[in-house]
């Protein structure tokens, strides 16, 4: 029970001694923010868009040459794909809602056609409210989500040379 004084935690909320992960600020020259995000948004769009438009390989690779671009090289000269085989095919089944065949492509893939989506949600709040939203640098350390972000670069790309296999 709180005796009087004492702060009551939100119901629901998880209470960090460093705050919270993200939060929202006010940015001075809102017009600018709104013009950055604007931008964030379009290019988000733009490569949904692009996803939404080319017909998923069924092969989980090959996607790409819808765009005029060669083969993967690396297919074509050692027979196995390189780390980003796949990617574009996990774009393509993942705007359609395929999650399953997209992780079956490219897994990273997957992910980042997930963080595009946020990252258009996010982009689209910050056209309309003008406010910012931050991370705190000082919960997530950039070195650590580095290292996470090469584990699942590392991981598609192993997934992709024993699905090939």
């Amino acid at each position: 029970m709180c005796g009087v004084g004492q702060a009551r935690p939100h119901p629901g909320v998880a209470q960090h001694p460093l705050g919270p992960l993200f939060y929202r600020v006010h940015e001075q020259g809102p017009v600018r923010v709104r013009l950055m995000a604007g931008a964030v948004l379009a290019v988000s769009c733009f490569f949904l868009g692009l996803a939404a438009w080319m017909e998923p390989d069924p092969r989980g690779l090959g996607t790409h040459q819808q765009l005029g671009l060669p083969p993967c090289s690396s297919m074509m000269l050692l027979g196995y794909p390189c780390p980003t085989c796949g990617m574009t095919t996990a774009f393509s089944h993942a705007v359609r809602g395929r999650m399953v065949a997209a992780f079956g492509a490219q897994p990273a893939g997957l992910l980042l056609a997930l963080v595009t989506v946020i990252a258009a949600g996010v982009s689209l709040s910050v056209v309309v409210s003008g406010r910012v939203w931050t991370v705190n640098w000082f919960r997530l350390s950039p070195a650590k989500l580095l290292i996470v972000v090469i584990v699942i670069a590392v991981g598609s790309w192993l997934y992709k040379l024993a699905v090939s296999l």
